[in-house]
């Protein structure tokens, strides 16, 4: 009889704790469920940031044609748009920025205007950004730092 009981009491123990690990795996369940429901929010660049992978990529080109001893006759990407695009962050639009965007423009029109020393230009215009984005925005310094010519 003691014996039963023993069996009893170990079989009522064994029963319970694989239901608790039932009941908690249904949980581990029903948490990812709810997790898996959460809405997907996809990245939107602002505009500045959309302009800036243009000109990323424009300038990848125009580095080309100068490493090839080719004089662009013009630019790809509209300037103007440093002035007139949103920003991610609306405060970074100072007085500090338009000044650098100003001399920016200036070195960025060189490089068609003054074919003879494009690649100066260029350089500088990489520079210049750079310079900019050590004051506000310093993610892609590594990524703008291959655009230079050596």
């Amino acid at each position: 009889m003691q014996k039963f009981f023993l069996y009893s009491i170990a079989i009522v123990a064994l029963v319970s704790c694989k239901q608790a690990e039932e009941n908690k795996a249904e949980d581990t369940v029903a948490n990812n469920k709810e997790e898996v429901n959460e809405p997907f929010q996809l990245y939107q660049m602002s505009e500045m940031a959309s302009f800036m992978e243009e000109m990323y990529a424009e300038h990848q080109v125009l580095k080309e044609q100068i490493l090839n001893g080719e004089t662009p006759d013009s630019l790809s990407y509209d300037l103007l748009n440093l002035h007139t695009a949103t920003m991610t962050d609306s405060s970074d639009y100072d007085e500090r920025f338009k000044n650098m965007t100003k001399v920016f423009v200036e070195y960025e029109e060189k490089i068609v205007s003054d074919p003879a020393n494009a690649k100066a230009n260029y350089n500088q215009a990489v520079q210049l950004c750079i310079s900019c984005h050590q004051l506000k925005c310093t993610g892609p310094i590594p990524r703008i730092k291959k655009l230079l010519i050596k």
